[in-house]
């Protein structure tokens, strides 16, 4: 078979490499994909913007002070505990159970009483809904017949709900009445019990207490109301509740509490800090308190120790005459009371510390080093002493058991003074320097962020999908890649025209006409058919007939649309054309035209019709339809007459053009193809294959069917494709 000659067309790159013109190509083909998606993308983040539960945030900031203990010089801890600021501390005890459990008691948040909205947007319209105080009317009107549902406005407050354990954290539903009362259903819809507000109400058993003490609904509104255990409440606002401190080592504590109520948030968090600071007073009044209770109790045993060393001093000296001491030994006394009253001190210290810790702790271990360092010095200290004269001695060692025993004492005294003090300021070491105040706009959630984020990812999804769907879309591309992989020219390359489904959308409405070289005959896909008109002229001079088979591999490739506009413009050119419908199945040549149906070739083969059938469509095309639908088109095909008809059309006209159906979906086109010089098939792009077309082709030679070239339908109109193959809109200009 020759080589038939086809478009001029560079050659195009490695199949492999895909260039930048063929991204932005997918780009455009698959932008109404990509539109789609973003637009899908950024309703829904709109959708979910307006249903979605602001959430507030109250800050607040207290200051927590280097601690000292009220013992005071009994007891120096920062020196043993180190200097680590005490914040990280601090916020443990907020975030506590200790603090956190007094605030859900007092605020009763283990309640949770909530009005029962309508289904995912039933909570954004309340949101949204603003009283009237003109009109005096605190609720939204509900929708539609929706009444027992909260629309906005409603409210309640409970402040005691009792029920057995067994109950604690299953949902009850309080379904409002007439004149302030209400009724109460267990989850089984069970009535627990009715009540009024302000009013204790019991169920029967004695086992559920519940006191309302505000209702603002309309009638049969319903209110889910939950008892949560006690630790779930707590670790429930534990979450919520965010504590850390400002700077490093400044002992300043931001504290934050975030929830759907700025109102709410504030109360909730200024009851926190309060409660805070309510427990570190009672904390530094207790410490005050137990070592004060200490000191109390070693006053008396101190105050004997007193009087019976001043009273051995005075026996002493009246036994041995004498009174007073040598210079010589009162400088040595006073070094010895300085000692023993520190070793005395120190003493007291490791006793009132023995009672917080043990033997090993650090700071127990730091006083008995203490201790040691100053019984080393009195050891050191006694030796030098025993130079002296015996009666100076002992003189020296009960003068100094007196005034050890006096300073030590004394100090206690004031001890004791100092923390009595302590105890009724009750001042501790926290001050609350910014009260729980709340923001007016929301933190969460970011809408602007969410629109972004979410415009952005449907458009990476979007483009995602048109390349995956690109990828997966083993359909041929272009014709290079039909010749080089099925080995047929390409006579053709037929755009897709948005004129033509403008005509065929019209068509389905009106029955009109959709012959696009009617329409449009500067359309880009009537000047390919024009070139495909050219090509076949040269071709038909070299057969022995001028019949031409338009066929496919697969439906909706658009051999109708290619058979029809062919005709016309080949009728156009002067040449007297015929145009069959050979497709008796699903023929479908007659729509393009806007006639019926009516007979055509079946009831020509069949004998119940003759030439007459055939329709004028203008002077030089006529048009014969597939007629009524055979039960036995093939059997019809095969006959003498259908070989005949052929026959005789070519010797009355110039063209004979026959539409068929696929040839992979019937044997109709085999046979016909027999019939004819020259065959073409018709592919879509990207969507048939270049197997499925290799597989067409064969089937036709195998049926001795001259299957002269192919047509490739379909191709989308992008800048750098038709830059390549040479397609441009070209046009003359209006005529006057």
């Amino acid at each position: 078979m020759p080589n038939e000659m086809t478009q001029s067309r560079p050659t195009v790159a490695d199949d492999d490499v895909i260039s930048l013109s063929e991204i932005l190509d997918i780009l455009i083909k698959g932008k109404w994909w990509i539109a789609g998606a973003t637009l899908f993308f950024a309703v829904c983040s709109l959708a979910y913007l307006w249903v979605a539960t602001p959430v507030f945030q109250s800050d607040a900031l207290v200051q927590v002070e280097s601690q000292k203990s009220p013992v005071g010089a009994l007891v120096d801890m920062s020196d043993m505990l180190g200097s680590e600021s005490p914040s990280e501390a601090e916020i443990e005890v907020i975030r506590s159970r200790f603090v956190l459990g007094e605030v859900v008691d007092d605020l009763t948040l283990d309640i949770v009483a909530k009005p029962d909205y309508f289904p995912i947007i039933g909570q954004a319209v309340a949101r949204r809904f603003s009283p009237d105080a003109e009109a005096n009317e605190p609720l939204n009107s509900p929708w539609l017949w929706f009444s027992g549902y909260a629309w906005g406005g409603e409210a309640v407050k409970i402040e005691r709900f009792e029920t057995p354990d067994s109950q604690i954290g299953k949902t009850y539903t309080l379904v409002t009445g007439e004149n302030n009362r209400y009724e109460l259903y267990d989850e089984d819809d069970e009535k627990i019990l009715v009540g009024k507000v302000g009013l204790s109400a019991v169920s029967r058993d004695n086992q559920v207490r519940l006191f309302v003490s505000e209702l603002i609904a309309r009638p049969q509104t319903r209110f889910n109301v939950i008892r949560q255990p006690m630790v779930t409440a707590i670790n429930h606002l534990s979450k919520r509740l965010s504590v850390s401190e400002k700077g490093k080592k400044t002992g300043v504590l931001s504290l934050s509490l975030s929830g759907p109520s700025s109102v709410h948030n504030s109360h909730i968090l200024e009851a926190i800090i309060q409660r805070y600071v309510r427990q570190n007073v009672e904390r530094v009044s207790a410490e005050a308190q137990n070592s004060l209770k200490f000191l109390e109790h070693q006053l008396p045993d101190m105050k004997k120790d007193v009087e019976l060393a001043e009273s051995k001093l005075h026996r002493f000296q009246q036994e041995n005459q004498t009174v007073d001491l040598t210079m010589e030994t009162q400088a040595v006394l006073d070094q010895a009371v300085d000692i023993d009253t520190q070793l005395a001190q120190l003493d007291m210290q490791i006793k009132q510390m023995g009672q917080r810790y043990t033997k090993s702790h650090p700071v127990m271990e730091e006083l008995q080093l203490q201790r040691q360092l100053i019984v080393d010095r009195k050891n050191k200290f006694s030796d030098e002493a025993r130079g002296l004269p015996k009666t100076q001695q002992e003189v020296m060692r009960l003068a100094r058991d007196v005034q050890v025993n006096t300073e030590v004492y004394t100090e206690l005294l004031n001890k004791a003074q100092e923390l009595k003090i302590v105890k009724a300021s009750a001042v501790g070491n926290v001050r609350i320097l910014d009260h729980a105040l709340s923001a007016i706009e929301a933190v969460k959630p970011k809408k602007s962020l969410i629109f972004v984020l979410a415009v952005l990812l449907g458009a990476m999804l979007g483009t995602g999908f048109v390349f995956l769907r690109t990828m997966l879309r083993q359909g041929v591309k272009t014709p290079e890649e039909i010749e080089s992989k099925t080995g047929l020219s390409v006579y053709a390359t037929v755009p897709v025209s948005e004129q033509n489904r403008l005509l065929e959308r019209n068509s389905h409405k009106n029955g009109d006409s959709c012959l696009l070289a009617c329409s449009a005959p500067d359309d880009l896909a009537v000047e390919s058919l024009r070139s495909l008109r050219t090509n076949l002229a040269f071709a038909m001079m070299e057969e022995k007939d001028s019949r031409i088979m338009i066929t496919g591999s697969s439906p909706t490739v658009g051999k109708s649309f290619v058979s029809a506009n062919l005709a016309l413009l080949l009728a156009e050119s002067g040449k007297k054309v015929l145009l069959i419908d050979a497709d008796m199945r699903k023929g479908r040549l007659h729509h393009y035209f806007a006639v019926h149906r009516g007979k055509g070739l079946s009831d020509i083969l069949a004998g119940n019709a003759d030439s007459s059938a055939i329709r004028g469509i203008n002077e030089k095309c006529h048009l014969l339809t597939a007629g009524r639908i055979p039960p036995n088109p093939s059997e019809l095909l095969m006959s003498q007459s259908f070989s005949a008809f052929l026959e005789k059309a070519s010797d009355v006209y110039d063209v004979v053009l026959v539409d068929t159906p696929p040839i992979l979906a019937v044997t109709d086109a085999a046979i016909i193809g027999r019939q004819c010089s020259q065959t073409f098939l018709v592919a879509w792009a990207e969507k048939n294959t270049a197997s499925e077309i290799s597989y067409a082709a064969k089937r036709l030679q195998q049926a001795k069917v001259n299957v002269k070239g192919c047509i490739l339908n379909g191709m989308v109109h992008t800048s750098s494709r038709y830059g390549q193959y040479g397609y441009y809109h070209y046009a003359y200009g209006d005529k006057a």
